[in-house]
């Protein structure tokens, strides 16, 4: 890497490191937006409501060797892949007080189920998809589980900030 690319990497770095925040939210928000609309918007209205409450019925189907447990747990493994990207990016500096405060993780997966809640119950109101309980459950463990992954990315951010890549 030559000196010009090697300035043009700092000014980045720096400009990402100033705008991080803005950037995290940004992309929160837009996030949010496309599992509204890719959950309710682009959906068309059934001729009636569509529940299913069972505790985590896919893995019972498993366990008996239903037929069709494999594209029912594929589900729920992409309804945990679809939030992780909401515990990733949830905006860290809403959690203020100081119960929280100690306790991310406990906000992002509540504020995941929460968000999960509302979109389920819409879709039942609106008949546009079946309204699931393990849904709820597997987005939660998806935003819990996109905090992770921002939590290691973070410490692996910091490395990289440490050494001599990026020192003036």
């Amino acid at each position: 890497m030559d000196d010009s690319q090697m300035i043009s990497a700092k000014e980045s770095f720096r400009f990402l490191q100033r705008h991080s925040q803005r950037i995290g939210l940004a992309l929160f928000a837009a996030y949010c937006l496309f599992i509204v609309y890719y959950t309710l918007l682009c959906r068309t209205a059934g001729a009636e409501h569509k529940a299913d409450l069972r505790l985590m019925w896919a893995y019972r189907e498993m366990l008996i060797l239903y037929p069709g447990w494999k594209e029912d747990v594929g589900y729920n493994l992409k309804n945990i892949l679809f939030f992780v990207p909401f515990g990733f990016w949830f905006p860290k500096n809403i959690i203020r007080p100081s119960f929280f405060k100690k306790r991310q993780w406990l906000t992002i997966l509540t504020s995941g189920m929460l968000f999960s809640v509302i979109i389920e119950v819409t879709q039942y109101i609106t008949c546009r998809g079946l309204c699931e309980l393990d849904d709820v459950l597997c987005n939660g463990f998806g935003a819990l589980t996109g905090f992770w992954l921002c939590l290691a990315s973070g410490k692996m951010l910091a490395a990289i900030i440490k050494s001599k890549k990026f020192r003036s």
